[in-house]
């Protein structure tokens, strides 16, 4: 892929959550059955660690600390995102709860520019580092291999040793009808926006009847997320990798390290 389209899909993308952020998270307020077993091997991994800290990457409506706060899991978070809107959508939630004060730091980066720029997406947090970094529904965002990989790698080296971290792959062309959507609207984008250099894996995909915004989506083959852990073997181990979600239990792939 070149550079003018990564950064053409990066910045689609980040429009599309501006535009759709109250009814994009209307539809995504459920936890993932995938993050109780992430939270289990992190439990495993991190005896005795509490309140357990939490870097969440493209943390949108703080749904994974909505999740952790409701399965009575002490946590301390900074979420990053460069959508405030959906963040307040979260936040609203916690508000709604009596707990104007959760226990979540947002910090708001574009983690996407950061990526392909080469820089550090979590540079704004200093030296910090965290018993769990997870990124869930953001791989799928992230254009070209070596920025997914440059992701992975932050996280791994934000993550204290013996901690976790996880991340999610939307499988959404393993599902004949999302996969037909998915050809559909990258048409589309084709038709409106001249010829992408597209990746193996990449399309696009629209909202309800929305025909106005598009989002990136990337779907990642075994041999992808398999070389990514490959990648990472000096520093993390795997300890999990398992599908999940949707009706299917197959929508997402987990890849769960721990940190040496």
């Amino acid at each position: 892929m070149d550079t003018a389209t990564a950064r053409l899909l990066a910045n689609l993308t980040s429009d599309f959550y501006t535009k759709t952020a109250s009814s994009f998270s209307a539809t995504r307020q459920s936890p993932w059955e995938g993050w109780r077993q992430v939270v289990d091997a992190a439990a495993r991994s991190l005896r005795g660690r509490e309140p357990l800290s939490v870097l969440d990457a493209g943390c949108g409506n703080l749904r994974f600390e909505r999740f952790l706060f409701d399965e009575g899991i002490a946590f301390r978070a900074v979420g990053v995102d460069d959508c405030p809107a959906l963040v307040d959508e979260g936040a609203s939630a916690f508000e709604a709860a009596g707990l104007p004060d959760a226990p979540i730091k947002f910090v708001e980066a574009n983690i996407v520019e950061a990526l392909l720029c080469g820089a550090d997406p979590f540079a704004a947090l200093d030296r910090r580092t965290f018993d769990l970094a997870v990124a869930f529904g953001v791989m799928h965002h992230v254009p070209t291999a070596a920025a997914r990989r440059r992701l992975l790698d932050a996280l791994v080296g934000r993550t204290r040793p013996g901690g976790i971290v996880a991340a999610s792959f939307w499988r959404f062309a393993d599902d004949a009808r999302l996969l037909k959507k998915a050809r559909a609207a990258t048409a589309k984008a084709q038709e409106r926006f001249g010829p992408l250099d597209l990746d193996a894996g990449d399309h696009l995909l629209q909202w309800q009847q929305d025909e106005s915004v598009f989002r990136y989506c990337h779907h990642a083959s075994d041999d992808e997320i398999a070389d990514l852990a490959a990648a990472c073997a000096a520093s993390a181990e795997v300890v999990a990798n398992f599908f999940a979600d949707g009706s299917s239990g197959r929508l997402n792939r987990y890849l769960v390290l721990r940190k040496r």
